[in-house]
């Protein structure tokens, strides 16, 4: 019968707690046991099993690191995912800051026919009139996170909104431009 995940939640905080006080049995444990959930949570946006098994390796260092900040108080889980996020990050920057700057002049490239079909740009203008039709705000939020792909977080710094209100607007702008093009 599988561990559910509040029952393996509890397990990895008492090893936490044992290995922080030095047992390092729990320690070992506790590592050993959520290998398999760094593997699970990075293999789904990572290129290749050397790659993951490098970003598992940097986050395994960071909960050695960072263990003495762990709060028993609370769930394992969140801490461990908020560790596997920034790793996965880290190598992601990484990664694309390696590959320099490839971009490909508009120029150089043969735009497909159906593009510049008289179908296509009535489609796109249609698009652009809906966004033009938004609220300021909810325009101003589309485009950071849909056009540009500013994260939540980043349009949030940008337009003064929470994370939570940028959420929200971006929602209904959605629905809003649904019902417009619909």
């Amino acid at each position: 019968m599988p561990i559910q995940a509040d029952d393996q939640d509890k397990l990895w905080q008492e090893l936490a707690i044992k290995a922080q006080a030095g047992d390092t049995g729990a320690y070992h444990d506790l590592l050993k046991s959520v290998v398999p959930v760094i593997r699970r949570s990075i293999g789904k946006s990572l290129p290749n099993s050397d790659v993951i098994d490098d970003v598992v390796q940097d986050v395994l260092l960071s909960i050695h690191k960072a263990l003495h900040t762990y709060d028993p108080e609370r769930p394992f889980l969140p801490w461990l995912m908020a560790i596997i996020s920034f790793r996965r990050t880290d190598f992601l920057r990484q990664h694309y800051a390696a590959r320099g700057n490839k971009q490909v002049s508009l120029e150089t490239v043969d735009i497909p026919d159906y593009l510049n079909s008289s179908e296509s740009a009535a489609h796109f203008s249609d698009v652009e009139k809906a966004l033009d039709s938004l609220p300021q705000k909810q325009k101003e939020v589309v485009e950071l996170l849909k056009i540009k792909g500013y994260s939540t977080k980043e349009v949030s710094e940008k337009t003064g909104l929470s994370e939570s209100a940028v959420k929200v607007t971006m929602h209904r702008a959605l629905q809003k431009l649904k019902e417009k093009l619909a």
